[in-house]
């Protein structure tokens, strides 16, 4: 629904897509009969019930993923892939992922780049689900595996603090940064009496635009009749809500500095609550729009339909989901 404008035209040229234990959920593949119609379809799921659920594979497996890639990969022969490699590169020069590289810690990517530049490589980071969800996943520097803990299928509000103090309890020498957004915030807002009884070293990171983000993206976009149900400017005071749970807080559009307020914050143990007002008209993008392929973004300039043809390849190729 989001994710990479190259990556999307790529996989509408896939002649073959290896899916290992995903969903072909319509927030990943857009209009079913539009993804990657190119391509022959091999799905391996555990779970018997999803092969075949959505986009019918060509090949379904039902097994273990790493059971069944030890037999597959031995049986792959390497082959020339000029061609398609050349036609990612330039699919990926034509639209490049261009996040704004921005160090303004009171702007939404501003912040992202702020806070990962408070904690070093070791810190475990957790979104709870909405447009902050969205520009974390755009614009943090992951580099480790599980180092990112999110709710990206089932798209579970209230998911990223309570993941925060379990990660927090199994890891207690790491740092542990939970984006999360007004909304989703309140779904498991109690759990900031678990972090306070327990003192784990959870920095909470509130992206608060007064809205239900992607609610209020999908409104006033797609929606004639304007935005309803999905704003409350003013209601709840975060700050006074956390100091009472007994967190430490800091509301960084009142600081003199607010880089250097987040970074003292970050760096003082135990949990708080770092409070950032978002402008509630910011967008994520690129968007797919309800019901629209993959390659119908909003936010994204027309495909080079000479492009895709002239540089149509004919090597076989595995795009791999995972």
């Amino acid at each position: 629904m989001h994710g990479a404008r190259s990556t999307n035209f790529i996989l509408q040229e896939a002649d073959l897509l290896v899916v290992l234990g995903a969903r072909f959920d319509d927030r990943a593949i857009g209009k079913t009969e539009q993804f990657c119609p190119n391509a022959k379809i091999i799905h391996v799921d555990i779970d018997r019930s999803e092969l075949g659920k959505i986009k019918q594979p060509h090949v379904a497996i039902q097994g273990d993923v790493g059971e069944v890639l030890a037999q597959l990969i031995p049986q792959v022969e390497a082959q020339p892939r000029s061609e398609w490699l050349q036609l990612v590169a330039d699919l990926q020069r034509e639209f490049p992922c261009t996040i704004p590289q921005e160090q303004d810690p009171l702007t939404h990517y501003g912040l992202i780049n702020a806070v990962a530049a408070c904690v070093d490589d070791e810190a475990i980071v957790t979104t709870d689900v909405g447009q902050h969800q969205m520009w974390v996943a755009q614009a943090y520097p992951l580099n480790r595996p599980r180092q990112w803990l999110t709710s990206g299928g089932l798209g579970t509000m209230g998911f990223g603090l309570p993941a925060a103090v379990g990660a927090a309890l199994a890891n207690p020498q790491r740092k542990v940064i939970c984006f999360s957004g007004d909304g989703s915030l309140m779904m498991n807002i109690q759990e900031m009496a678990t972090a306070a009884e327990n003192q784990l070293d959870v920095k909470i990171i509130l992206m608060n635009n007064e809205a239900l983000g992607l609610v209020h993206q999908q409104q006033s976009l797609f929606y004639k009749q304007g935005v309803f149900a999905a704003t409350y400017p003013g209601m709840v005071n975060f700050m006074q809500i956390a100091a009472g749970f007994g967190l430490q807080t800091c509301d960084l559009n009142n600081e003199a500095d607010p880089q250097a307020a987040l970074q003292a914050i970050i760096d003082r143990p135990g949990p708080a609550l770092i409070h950032v007002r978002i402008d509630a008209e910011e967008k994520v993008y690129p968007m797919v729009p309800p019901g629209a392929a993959n390659t119908e973004m909003v936010g994204n300039k027309p495909c080079n339909k000479r492009l895709m043809k002239t540089l149509f390849y004919s090597s076989p190729c595995a795009t791999i989901l995972a």
